[in-house]
């Protein structure tokens, strides 16, 4: 609930400061083109948003299907860990270039240009890098566990021996 009420007085928001006009978030997955503009600009912007979080959760070694917030879906953890960023990323983002496609006459492709700023914005904010960390604190993770965890990813002594020997053709303490 609280949630919900962060997002769409962030959403009023955002129309008040780009003038952009918001009647609520409201689209069809099956029939894009009959959302309005901003409903649309929003939907491409998540798509980023959610790609760029999926990325850095599984590169960090979590389960994308965690979830706490979401739950029963695949992307469960995706969608819990984009909501951190959403109202301070992507809002401004699509309804900015929403206003700005309007203002031009609706030249080009919105979608595309949201898609270009979402990728500028990430690497502005540094994003990725971001996330990683703000997971790892959310899940208490010291850094001597993420010292431990990259030992043993890069073959500190405790890194598992081959599985074959291509010489002998034999497990490493096998048959």
């Amino acid at each position: 609930g609280k949630e919900g009420v962060r997002v769409r007085t962030a959403y009023a928001r955002a129309s008040e400061r780009t003038g952009v006009p918001w009647r609520g978030r409201q689209y069809d997955r099956r029939d894009w083109a009959a959302a309005d503009a901003i409903n649309r600009a929003l939907s491409a912007a998540s798509a980023c948003l959610n790609g760029i979080c999926h990325c850095a959760i599984v590169s960090a070694g979590y389960s994308s299907a965690l979830g706490f917030l979401h739950t029963g879906k695949m992307l469960s953890f995706v969608y819990d860990v984009a909501d951190l960023y959403r109202v301070d990323v992507i809002v401004p983002v699509a309804f900015d270039a929403t206003a700005e496609h309007a203002a031009t006459g609706g030249g080009g492709s919105r979608e595309r240009i949201v898609r270009t700023r979402c990728r500028d914005a990430f690497r502005e904010s540094k994003l990725l890098e971001r996330v990683v960390a703000d997971i790892d604190d959310l899940m208490q993770v010291t850094e001597a566990e993420v010292d431990r965890a990259q030992t043993f990813v890069d073959g500190g002594d405790d890194a598992p021996g081959p599985l074959w020997d291509p010489e002998t053709g034999e497990t490493d303490g096998g048959v």
